[in-house]
């Protein structure tokens, strides 16, 4: 799975690249440009651009997809042979937001995660790979914190990081259709992780924000309980992260009063 995930990510990629430049100029903006505003003068932390004791609540929400198909499939790295199949991804979160000082704020989020990959049999170096069809659902939440940087007036743009402390829980289905109908395993999953997402915001009227943000910075631990026809176990990986995930990047829209 992690193959057609980095497949996935690949694509994603490039189709960020030609058809969402601008996205992507805000992205890196937002991960690298916070320290040469100010060292430019671009920034003006003194600037108020959303004061204190201002509510915001909003949506944010990413999307990915990807088909392989054709008369003799897609041939991945080179290494798979005759991939046919279909993955996606979408992932919605509702935020909420209380501003305990000038730029500062402290919150909540909670959200939702659907991934879907199906491939049709495969063959991995002349070795026959059977079909197999792998659902992960999810519900998450987390205490935020973030702060804002004003760009040039102050009142319009701005960048900002924000720090949460997260927990997830859901489930995994990894199965293939047989003659005796479905046999595979199913997966309880649990995780705890903390992380720092950076971003751009940009206000379009008086009280609403679009934003858009990536992951930057992850770690934590996940747990893993499988049942099934195919196994019977458990997993635990611990997980640090220290780079800008495209394939995680968000936007949202934010209202403020």
């Amino acid at each position: 799975m992690i193959v057609f995930y980095k497949f996935a990510e690949k694509n994603f990629v490039g189709f960020m690249l030609s058809c969402r430049k601008p996205v992507l100029l805000l992205a890196v903006l937002a991960v690298c440009g916070g320290a040469l505003a100010q060292k430019r003068g671009m920034s003006n932390p003194q600037a108020v651009l959303i004061e204190k004791g201002t509510f915001s609540a909003g949506l944010s929400f990413g999307f990915d997809s990807w088909d392989a198909s054709g008369d003799d499939g897609y041939n991945l790295l080179g290494i798979f042979e005759g991939l046919d199949g279909y993955a996606r991804k979408i992932d919605v979160s509702a935020q909420s937001a209380w501003f305990v000082g000038d730029n500062l704020s402290v919150g909540l989020r909670f959200g939702y995660d659907d991934t879907r990959l199906s491939i049709d049999s495969t063959k991995f170096s002349s070795l026959e790979i059977p079909d197999r069809n792998i659902i992960y659902q999810a519900f998450n939440g987390a205490l935020t914190c973030r702060g804002y940087l004003p760009l040039f007036d102050g009142h319009i743009i701005a960048m900002f990081c924000e720090g949460r402390l997260s927990g997830s829980v859901g489930y995994s289905k990894s199965y293939r259709e047989t003659s005796n109908g479905k046999e595979g395993v199913y997966s309880d999953i649990w995780t705890a992780s903390a992380g720092l997402y950076p971003g751009i915001c940009v206000f379009a009227t008086q009280n609403v924000a679009f934003e858009v943000s990536l992951p930057l910075l992850e770690g934590g631990v996940r747990w893993q309980k499988q049942d099934g026809t195919d196994a019977n176990g458990t997993l635990s990986r611990t997980f640090f992260n220290f780079k800008p995930k495209l394939i995680g990047l968000r936007m949202g829209l934010i209202y403020h009063f």
